[in-house]
């Protein structure tokens, strides 16, 4: 047990250390966060959690050599050995952790991997470096002084040997339990997955993300994440002739609508009736009637977590790497309710799934959302799925009830799962749908018939007529049965309508469109006239185009056809019948490539917001 309270003293000693660069941090940068009304304390008690975590990481060779049922620990040898080990590891980081109470006022963001970039980054370092210390001393001072408490208050050896020491079944009684203490201290806690920068936020206020993060755990974890290449295709002004995320709807007039989007979940186009010949949706094809409908609207993605930020902050993941899980995830960026937000607007998300489920918990903190509905916040086991969470139709019956007491106007997310595997339904609704041809089908019918009790539930109320309501998929089905759809384009196609109950928008649009229109869309409709950065582009204006990115292959589909990009110098380009053109449209490669670019530009320089006045 002695070994196990040396580990611990050691890490409430780092623990320690990285407190008192906290609270340097937040000194230093108080201007970033004193506008914020929040309690400091969560924001401490919640740092705790990353600290620990990563500290443990860190030390987790050093935790192997002082635990490792042997003798030797009791060599004095041996014992200064771990000393230096438990130096060399953590000096390093501690630096690091240092670095950043300057750098982020420049970054924004807590220092990634793409910093190990910028420092070998031609001969800047070692030019700036010693009129940096210069400069910034009370840091360098700061620095020494933990790396001196570090060592010196560092080492626990024991006054005396104590005879039990050589007990192996004490040695491997206290090696399970470190190894246990280690499990949950590393994951962050219990929960579903180990925790990441997106949850940063979660128990207090995202708006203090970076101040509960530290940069060794954003820096480390990181690495798992795939980085952006830096492209200069254009210069300035060529870039935006082609392409910018700079939108301005210089509007007249505001519209007072509630907005409501609803993500179903697996909806492929091809199960759709009212495009197609079955009777899988017969409620969305009758609403498809008096609703303005896009017929060739696609995805951004193949995934759920894909899909959420694309719909409510129109940023694509252009990666092998999810937005949500990816370094830029603590990224400033625009998004439905952060805008509406400013306006007025009471915002919230549901999704019937766990909090840890694809970390939709941290993103919609992060987006802006207000109030979060879960799984747990439902607090009804009875109506578990057993696999994914909520079945649709009680929570979307939960759905109705909370958002008729929302302060108007509102704007809320719903985001269904049933029509997921294993495709589990209720029992009392297994007679009731057929089962189809391949097994989605009968939850596609059943997640309809959930959306519909949903309107039945809305429709009296005296805010429905005076709602916007935006209805998608997240991504389509991997099952398909229609020869149709069983292509490149027919994988990302889904359904995309936006229905107004007072008549306003109907009629079909054949105009190429896609996840991230739906945000600049939106705006559009209500007459927001300040500027904002958009990947897509409002459906009322665009000329039509979409983009996804998969196994390393960028994918540009226009009117003019499909164009492939699978390096920097392979281009493909083919027909709506994926016949192979012989001339390339040079204009489509000319977009693709300014997309590219000025996406991995504004990831990468934290440039995703913008400001009302510029």
């Amino acid at each position: 047990m002695y070994f196990f309270k040396n580990f611990t003293k050691k890490i409430l000693l780092l623990l320690s250390i990285y407190f008192i660069s906290r609270v340097c941090f937040l000194i230093n940068n108080f201007f970033l966060f004193s506008h914020e009304d929040s309690s400091l304390f969560f924001v401490f008690l919640e740092s705790l959690r990353y600290d620990l975590s990563i500290l443990l990481y860190i030390n987790s060779i050093v935790l192997l050599f002082i635990f490792f049922p042997t003798n030797l620990r009791l060599r004095k040898w041996y014992h200064k050995s771990i000393n230096y080990l438990f130096w060399i590891v953590n000096i390093p980081f501690i630096i690091l952790n240092n670095v950043d109470i300057e750098f982020f006022q420049y970054n924004q963001k807590r220092i990634t991997s793409d910093f190990v970039d910028l420092l070998f980054l031609g001969n800047d370092t070692f030019q700036i470096l010693p009129s940096y210390l210069l400069t910034y001393w009370p840091i360098l001072l700061l620095t020494l002084f933990q790396v001196h408490i570090l060592v010196k208050y560092s080492d626990f050896r024991p006054k005396k040997v104590i005879s039990n020491f050589n007990s192996f079944s004490n040695s491997l009684l206290t090696l399970l339990l470190a190894v246990l203490f280690f499990i949950v201290g590393a994951r962050g806690g219990l929960q579903l997955k180990p925790i990441n920068t997106i949850n940063a936020g979660e128990l207090s206020n995202p708006i203090f993300s970076n101040l509960i993060l530290n940069s060794p755990f954003t820096f480390l974890h990181s690495f798992k994440s795939e980085k952006l290449s830096v492209y200069d295709y254009f210069d300035e002004k060529d870039l935006s002739d082609n392409f910018t995320t700079f939108k301005h709807y210089k509007l007249n007039s505001s519209k007072s609508y509630n907005v409501v989007v609803i993500i179903m979940e697996s909806l492929s186009k091809e199960f759709v009736g009212f495009h197609n010949q079955h009777n899988l949706t017969p409620f969305l094809d009758s609403l498809s009637n008096h609703s303005l409908v896009f017929n060739n609207t696609f995805s951004n993605g193949l995934r759920s977590i894909e899909a959420l930020p694309a719909i409510t902050a129109s940023i694509p993941t252009l990666s092998n790497t999810p937005f949500i899980s990816s370094v830029y995830a603590q990224n400033q960026f625009n998004s439905l309710p952060s805008i509406l937000n400013e306006l007025g607007y009471s915002t919230s998300f549901f999704h019937g799934g766990t909090r840890g489920t694809m970390g939709f918990y941290g993103f919609s903190r992060k987006a802006g959302f207000q109030k979060y509905y879960g799984l747990e916040e439902y607090d009804n086991f009875d109506d578990y799925d057993g696999t994914w969470g909520i079945y649709d139709k009680p929570f979307f019956n939960y759905f109705s009830q909370k958002i008729k007491k929302e302060s108007k106007p509102f704007f809320t997310t719903f985001f269904s799962l049933s029509a997921h595997p294993p495709y589990n339904l209720p029992d009392t609704y297994d007679n009731v749908f057929k089962d189809g041809d391949i097994e989605i089908h009968k939850l596609i019918s059943y997640s309809d018939y959930s959306l519909k009790l949903f309107f039945e539930n809305i429709k009296k109320e005296d805010w429905f007529t005076q709602t916007l309501f935006v209805i998608t998929a997240d991504h389509t089905s991997p099952k398909s049965i229609d020869t149709n759809y069983q292509n490149k384009i027919g994988r990302y196609s889904i359904p995309m309508l936006f229905y107004t109950p007072d008549g306003s928008l109907i009629g079909q649009n054949k105009i190429i469109t896609q996840h991230i229109d739906i945000m600049p869309s939106v705006l559009d409709f209500l007459g927001y006239n300040l500027p904002f950065n958009s990947f897509g582009q409002s459906i009322f204006r665009k000329k039509g185009w979409t983009i996804h990115h998969n196994n390393n292959r960028y994918c540009l589909i226009t009117e003019n056809g499909i164009l492939n990009n699978r390096d920097e110098k392979y281009y493909s380009f083919s027909d709506w019948n994926f016949k192979l053109k012989k001339d390339n449209s040079q204009k489509d490669i000319n977009f693709l490539k300014s997309f590219k670019q000025e996406y991995s530009s504004k990831m990468i320089n934290n440039t995703l917001t913008i400001k009302a006045d510029e």
